[in-house]
């Protein structure tokens, strides 16, 4: 009896032990990820893994390093500087990738796709439209228009109306001078992105001239690993996957209160122009398409902003969004 009593006692002080061992808080640092970001609605499925905790349950601490643009951006990532950003395809990129620099597209991070909202526009001055001075892209030639950079976007708008970027007078800018200078008048036309195109139509300042749709369909803004994920940590980077597609899983909810509260956070932008605005579609399965990429190349090469194009496997790295769908999908079969 004395024998029993006291394996009873051993077995319940052991329980009791291991209950407080799975009830202490986990004390081991995470990981320091740095990502470069711009205040954008793009953007949310990082904060949203962030906020969530998707990334910390990964093991990762994300911190973000704010930028003006993802071309600004680009240095710190082939550096090292940064581990992660994201944004449109830029000929800088190609170029440095062309040098040498170890950089891969490695997921989705927003489209203009078939059937959902555009999220950039080529937009005229209100007055204009209204006037039927600028009704058409042709009408645009001699006029001033706002541009953040000379590249595929202007071009292929221009065209709609057999004109170049030397038909106009391009002047650049950032998007949020764009929705000013709009309202003052000191510009005709100009490419805008979310929340800014709203924010124009909303202010009854410009007007859609032409969809994205219509001039860069399919046009995609990836999500790129530099050599502090590709060469110093590869795993992390598969980590970092897992957590960032679950943010875009709970993105892709659309505009639920949480999500509204966790990107007005990490943005700074109005609530009711947030609820407003087009949101650009993410693949929850951070797949990229990868033709619009393919045909931008060609008219970097074709108009000689690059020495040569790159093959797929020069730019894409799409082994860690494998694993991260792999891991997923197990997570799910297990709930």
């Amino acid at each position: 009896m004395k024998l029993t009593l006291v394996f009873v006692m051993m077995i319940v002080s052991g329980v009791m032990i291991s209950a407080c061992v799975l009830q202490a808080p986990q004390t081991t640092a995470l990981t320091t990820v740095k990502v470069a970001y711009q205040p954008t609605t793009a953007n949310g499925p990082l904060y949203i893994a962030k906020e969530e905790g998707y990334f910390a349950r990964q093991g990762i601490n994300v911190e973000f390093e704010k930028t003006q643009s993802a071309t600004a951006a680009l240095p710190l990532l082939i550096s090292g500087d940064v581990a992660v950003s994201g944004g449109p395809l830029k000929i800088g990129l190609i170029s440095s990738v062309i040098k040498g620099s170890h950089v891969h597209i490695v997921a989705d991070k927003g489209r203009i796709a078939p059937g959902f909202c555009d999220f950039t526009s080529l937009m005229v001055r209100r007055d204009l439209f209204d006037k039927g001075t600028v009704r058409h892209v042709s009408d645009l030639k001699g006029r001033k228009i706002a541009v953040r950079d000379q590249d595929y976007d202007i071009s292929r708008a221009l065209a709609m109306g057999n004109l170049t970027p030397d038909d106009v007078d391009t002047v650049i800018m950032e998007f949020a001078t764009v929705v000013i200078a709009f309202e003052n008048g000191a510009i005709d036309a100009g490419i805008l992105s979310e929340p800014y195109v709203t924010q124009a139509l909303n202010s009854g300042s410009a007007a859609v001239l032409v969809p994205g749709q219509d001039f860069i369909p399919n046009w995609t803004s990836p999500l790129y690993y530099g050599p502090a994920m590709l060469d110093e940590n590869p795993e992390l980077g598969k980590r970092f996957m897992v957590a960032y597609l679950q943010g875009v899983k709970q993105y892709n909810e659309g505009k639920t209160e949480r999500n509204l509260e966790i990107i007005q956070n990490y943005t700074g932008l109005d609530r009711d122009l947030l609820k407003q605005s087009c949101w650009p579609q993410i693949a929850e399965d951070g797949m990229v398409p990868r033709q619009f990429n393919r045909d931008y190349m060609d008219w970097m090469y074709a108009n000689k902003k690059i020495t040569r194009k790159l093959n797929d496997d020069q730019l894409y790295d799409m082994s860690y969004v494998t694993y991260a769908n792999a891991v997923l999908q197990n997570m799910t079969h297990d709930e």
